[in-house]
């Protein structure tokens, strides 16, 4: 293929080595210090379960599958660490070689991605610990990295793995499709990002994109090995507690059902005291409240309360909204939320940290360092937003992919503001990823300009 062949959208070249030295150099970096890697209940019941076997679908049970695989391959707990590390820089190294037509500033764009992960601290947190969010972003960059090598060789037949890829990081959480809100699309409209596609290119991007998605959604009704039909996930009465909290604080008004305080009354300055924007869960704490706020559906009676209070109270919920939105983006005056884990939970199977001092010093960077407010991650959606906007200016043809990768970061925050039972800071880290590169990326090739056909190289 001659340089002039490559499409526009694509004018750079894979840099193998490169990338996999600085995937390598990355993942040394972050998996050192947290070795195996942190874990809080959330990613201990998933390597539980690895061992027993799921039992609901109350999370997905993609997780507990990758560490099946880890397990089984000899590699422990450390090996599922490594790998979704790696693969996220990977992802993003290759990427950047992809859309940059330099290699001095291709190398500069991953140099600029890893270093987001310093300037902003609670990505570095997030990323030490064995949390799904990261594993989400992984298979995303991933997808994104595979799609582009499909557009750069003009080989419809990478978009299938790209696509499965894409589904693995939607099988990871019920809530990650939106991430993919525009690239999925993107990817039907131009298969090789190139105009005017034949329409059987179209039909085999559509297919490889059903199947990828498809498998995502099977995965959440049929467990492994198997294939029993599970439960769906009943968890939805969680957010509406949430909401139902939120909305009883802001009115002064008790719009709880009786069954969640066990039928002993409530003042709603009893429930102003429970409530607390940052976790749902905060209102189930010992001590939170005087009578206590039960962890339960009430038998329906949740949904029932959340159905009539929301449409009275709409002003209410959509500033609750707002407030656990802030908290999640790290806009709030007080410290950003969870920023990191910084140790693994006590457990049945003797998993510690190796280098425990490490581990400590590197997460008491991320706790002093956060709450900064220029390393805050609200930054990041900012700045991809206009590193987007100018590639459109300059009517750059790697624009159209910047503003979806930037616009699916924008609808998973979207989706959090409407579902988010809290404000953890690891529930952004996939969108926070997709901006990074944006910036990281898009910098470059605003430096470098708009690729010229004489220039696609």
């Amino acid at each position: 293929m001659t340089a002039s062949a490559f499409p526009a959208a694509v004018p750079g070249r894979p840099m193998w080595l490169a990338a996999l030295a600085f995937a390598g150099l990355a993942t040394a970096l972050i998996c050192v210090p947290a070795w195996p890697g942190h874990m809080n209940y959330d990613g201990l019941y998933a390597y539980e379960r690895s061992f027993a076997g799921i039992e609901h679908m109350t999370w997905p049970p993609t997780h507990t599958y990758l560490f099946w695989l880890s397990r089984k391959a000899g590699l422990g707990v450390g090996g599922l660490f490594v790998a979704q590390t790696f693969l996220l820089f990977l992802g993003a190294g290759l990427s950047a070689s992809l859309l940059i037509r330099s290699r001095l500033w291709a190398l500069a764009a991953m140099a600029a991605f890893a270093t987001a992960f310093v300037a902003v601290p609670p990505m570095l947190g997030v990323a030490m610990a064995h949390w799904r969010d990261v594993t989400v972003a992984s298979f995303a960059l991933a997808s994104l990295a595979l799609w582009l090598l499909a557009a750069h060789a003009r080989r419809a037949a990478l978009l299938l793995p790209a696509a499965l890829m894409l589904g693995m990081s939607v099988s990871l959480r019920y809530n990650a499709f939106p991430l993919f809100a525009l690239i999925a699309p993107l990817m039907i409209w131009r298969p090789l990002l190139e105009r005017r596609p034949t329409v059987a290119l179209r039909a085999f991007a559509t297919l490889a994109l059903v199947l990828g998605v498809g498998l995502a959604w099977a995965s959440w009704q049929w467990r492994l090995p198997d294939f029993k039909r599970m439960p769906a996930a009943g968890t939805l009465y969680q957010i509406q507690l949430f909401d139902l909290l939120g909305v009883s604080a802001c009115t002064d008004r008790n719009l709880l059902p009786p069954q969640v305080t066990a039928g002993r009354p409530i003042t709603p300055a009893q429930i102003r005291e429970a409530y607390d924007p940052r976790h749902v869960q905060m209102a189930h704490e010992p001590g939170a409240s005087d009578p206590p706020v039960l962890k339960t559906d009430g038998d329906g009676a949740v949904g029932r309360a959340w159905r009539a209070a929301i449409p009275r109270h709409l002003g209410c919920y959509l500033d609750h909204r707002r407030i656990v939105m802030v908290e999640q983006l790290g806009m709030a005056k007080r410290d950003v939320f969870y920023p990191v884990h910084g140790g693994i939970d006590a457990n049945a199977r003797g998993l510690a940290l190796a280098r425990p001092d490490l581990s400590r010093n590197v997460s008491a960077y991320v706790q002093r360092n956060a709450p900064e407010y220029w390393r805050r991650p609200a930054l990041l959606y900012v700045l991809a937003l206009g590193v987007a906007g100018l590639l459109a200016l300059r009517r750059d043809p790697r624009a159209l992919l910047a503003l979806a990768l930037t616009g699916g970061a924008a609808a998973n925050l979207a989706l959090l503001f409407l579902i988010g039972p809290a404000a953890d800071a690891r529930y952004i880290f996939p969108s926070n990823a997709l901006c990074a590169l944006v910036i990281a990326a898009g910098v470059a090739m605003l430096i470098e300009g708009p690729p010229t056909r004489k220039a696609r190289r």
